[in-house]
């Protein structure tokens, strides 16, 4: 009887400490970035399938949306997902996603490696990332932020999740006091894979049995990433170099081509009427 009561009470207390966990994350002021994903390529590269056991249901590492937001005390990413649940109780309200958001501030030094469980990934050539938040259940989320001098500062209590109401969305709320000042300039690497409280960094790899990940390739369920070409998620996992999106008008790449281009067009035009004068 005393250990049934225990139990009931251990019970009651994880509820309501996740009960807390999801009032603490309701509201979001100023979006910073927002971005879409694909539904239906959470299969990796191509060739990775879900855990067999029935707890896993389709569409759990299906990244749907990206946002990131802030107010005058926090800074919000707000992750949607085809899919939550939460079948042994974690008290942020899901149990099965790992999840690594990387930012690049633009800012130096930055870190090049992406550490994916026993594998590590590469950034792409000098877009290293200067803030990484890695995001799990039962309280295993992390704020890992790279100092001015090259020092790796790991934070814990400034950083909490948590589900909102629409049961699909999980949020990452952070102290804006640990963060540098949010910029719509900020690229965003996010990673998606399954939870294993056992595994090296917590991220669930390939392997034999009902709990470990099908197939081939790395352990990552999901990228946010360009549907199609050359950074497409298929590519990017495939050789292991990624890169960061950014929000709409904000990536230097895409504003570099677009002026090459215009470059480009203006020449055509000057040679073509030069001759034309000639002529």
């Amino acid at each position: 009887m005393l250990a049934r009561n225990v139990g009931t009470v251990i019970l009651m207390v994880v509820l309501f400490a996740g009960l807390g966990m999801s009032l603490k994350v309701q509201s979001a002021g100023e979006t910073i970035a927002r971005f879409s994903d694909v539904r239906g390529d959470d299969a990796g590269a191509g060739q990775l399938f879900y855990p067999e056991h029935a707890v896993y249901v389709p569409g759990l590492f299906d990244l749907l949306g990206f946002e990131v937001s802030r107010d005058a005390s926090f800074v919000y990413f707000d992750l949607r997902f085809a899919a939550l649940t939460n079948p042994f109780q974690a008290p942020e309200g899901y149990f099965h996603q790992r999840i690594e958001i990387l930012i690049r501030t633009g800012e130096s030094p930055e870190k090049t490696d992406i550490p994916i469980g026993s594998h590590t990934l590469q950034t792409g050539l000098g877009l290293g990332w200067n803030v990484r938040l890695s995001v799990a259940p039962f309280d295993e989320s992390r704020l890992i932020v790279v100092g001015a001098d090259g020092q790796v500062q790991v934070l814990s209590e400034e950083v909490i999740s948590g589900i909102l109401p629409d049961n699909q969305t999980i949020r990452v709320q952070v102290n804006s006091d640990a963060l540098p000042q949010p910029d719509s300039a900020w690229g965003y690497y996010v990673l998606v894979g399954s939870f294993d409280g056992l595994a090296q960094g917590s991220w669930r790899d390939l392997g034999d049995g009902p709990w470990q990940v099908g197939g081939e390739g790395l352990p990552v369920f999901d990228l946010l990433s360009p549907r199609f070409g050359r950074r497409s998620q298929k590519n990017q996992l495939s050789e292991g170099v990624l890169y960061p999106v950014y929000a709409s008008g904000a990536n230097p790449v895409i504003w570099l081509s677009a002026a090459l281009g215009v470059v480009l067009v203006l020449g055509v035009v000057f040679i073509w009427r030069w001759r034309l004068g000639r002529s």
